[in-house]
């Protein structure tokens, strides 16, 4: 028995003639015969009594109608629904991002894709970069946006744009009276706040250790509003407007490389898909926007 022979049992109940499922379906009245025969054959029950006028069912015809109604229409919304999906007519997209670039790219690029693709939902996570690292690594959301936290074999970096790393601190610490670049070995005697984004620097090690670490964006910002330290920001996470903070370009300079970072050997969703093609897309617009340099070349960190 196939969906086929239900589906003309089911078109034949409701039309009440072989010939109107004929019509209906597209096909042969014999065609249409034959595929009830092989139902009743295969259950061993008579569904349909077929008089010279029309057909009616059976007491057990008449049971099984909805059974079988129910089969097809599932059978129907689920094909629907895959093509939906595959058509990116519907589907979901998880990606874990940075919070610099979620908050400052991502705006416009979602609201570019919303409007071309309605139908699909997103969900949104920010996170470090070794956190998106994670997240994409144990295939909990379809894709991230950061910096190289470390070579992973797992992982596929496709570089997508480098932002400037500048000196942030309080107008009232003494290397904001600068006017000019601030080397990098003028930290070495200045309380120096890490976050993930220090640890990464090449001139790191060249000015100790610190004692303070603080990961979360928002938290190294009250920290440096307090004066309690200095730290290092890529362009995109300092603030805009701020009354008592301010930013100063570092000598020699050094940039944040940001990657779009997919699983290696595995298969994105149509809806994922369409958002890695939007995010592609738009970044150039954005890179102008911010003053950002676009980076085109495929890296291969593994």
């Amino acid at each position: 028995m196939t969906l086929r022979h239900l589906r003309t049992f089911v078109t034949v109940a409701e039309e009440g003639s072989f010939n109107g499922a004929a019509e209906k379906l597209s096909r042969t009245q014999p065609a249409i015969t034959l595929a009830v025969k092989q139902l009743e054959e295969f259950i061993g029950l008579k569904l349909l009594e077929r008089t010279t006028r029309q057909v009616s069912t059976t007491a057990e015809g008449e049971n099984f109608i909805p059974i079988a109604q129910r089969l097809v229409r599932d059978f129907d919304t689920a094909i629907y629904d895959l093509r939906a999906t595959a058509e990116r007519r519907s589907g979901h997209v998880s990606m874990a991002i940075v919070p610099s670039v979620a908050s400052n790219l991502l705006p416009d690029i979602i609201k570019a894709f919303s409007a071309e693709y309605p139908g699909i939902h997103l969900h949104l996570d920010d996170d470090s970069s070794q956190g998106v690292q994670r997240r994409v690594e144990r295939n909990e959301v379809d894709f991230g946006i950061a910096s190289l936290w470390k070579p992973n074999k797992l992982l596929n970096f496709k570089p997508l744009f480098a932002d400037k790393l500048e000196l942030i601190c309080h107008v009232d610490h003494h290397l904001a009276k600068k006017t000019g670049p601030v080397k990098i070995n003028e930290l070495e005697d200045t309380t120096f706040l890490d976050t993930g984004i220090t640890k990464t620097l090449r001139s790191r090690a060249s000015f100790g250790d610190s004692k303070f670490d603080f990961p979360n964006i928002t938290t190294l910002l009250a920290m440096l509003r307090s004066n309690l330290g200095v730290s290092v920001l890529p362009s995109l996470a300092i603030p805009a407007f701020s009354n008592n903070l301010i930013s100063r370009p570092l000598m020699p300079t050094q940039a944040r490389e940001v990657y779009l970072i997919t699983r290696k050997g595995w298969t994105v969703s149509p809806a994922a898909e369409a958002m890695i093609e939007t995010i592609i897309r738009e970044t150039p617009s954005q890179i102008r926007k911010h003053n950002l340099t676009l980076r085109t070349n495929e890296a291969n960190h593994s």
